[in-house]
C-alpha cells in the first residue's frame, strides 16, 4: 500500500514543470516560421543566449493585453502585417501584439523542475512523518 501511495505522489507532481522563457525578437520569429528541412534551429534571444528551438518548443506570442498565444514553431506565416498560425485558428494583427510580433521561447529548466518535485515530495514526507509521530496523542486539552 505503501508503495502505491509513493507512485500516486510521484505521479501526481510529474505535471509539473519549470520553465525558463527567452525573449525573440521578429526578425527571429521570422526565421521559425519554416524548419529548411532540419527538426531544429538555434537562434539568438534579445538576451543574446543561443537556444534551440524544435517542433516540440513551446513558442508564444503575446498580445498588446499580455495574454499568451502558444504557436506551433514551423507552422505559422509571418507577414509584414499578420501572424497566421492556422493549425490554431489563429490570425493577429501586429500591431495588436506585443513589440509588433516578438515571441516568447519557453525551454524546460531541469533543475528547477527536480527542485520543485523535491520540494513537493519532501512536504509530503513532512507530513506523513508529522502524522505518524503525533498519532495517538491529543492535540487539545480538555478541561
Amino acid at each position: 500500500m505503501k508503495k502505491l501511495i509513493a507512485l500516486l505522489v510521484l505521479l501526481s507532481f510529474a505535471s509539473f514543470a519549470c520553465y525558463n522563457t527567452y525573449q525573440v525578437n521578429v526578425d527571429t520569429m521570422k526565421q521559425l516560421q519554416t524548419a529548411d528541412g532540419g527538426n531544429a534551429k538555434v537562434v539568438e534571444t534579445k538576451e543574446g543566449k543561443n537556444v534551440e528551438v524544435t517542433r516540440s518548443t513551446r513558442l508564444f506570442v503575446r498580445d498588446v493585453d499580455s495574454k499568451r498565444y502558444m504557436i506551433t514553431p514551423y507552422n505559422f506565416k509571418l507577414t509584414n502585417s499578420q501572424l497566421v498560425a492556422s493549425d490554431r485558428d489563429y490570425i493577429f494583427m501586429l500591431n495588436s501584439l506585443a513589440g509588433g510580433g516578438d515571441g516568447e521561447v519557453d525551454l524546460l529548466s531541469t533543475p528547477k523542475t527536480v527542485l520543485l518535485i523535491g520540494a513537493g515530495a519532501a512536504a509530503v514526507a513532512g507530513i506523513i512523518v508529522v502524522t505518524v509521530l503525533t498519532a495517538g496523542q491529543k492535540s487539545f486539552t480538555v478541561e
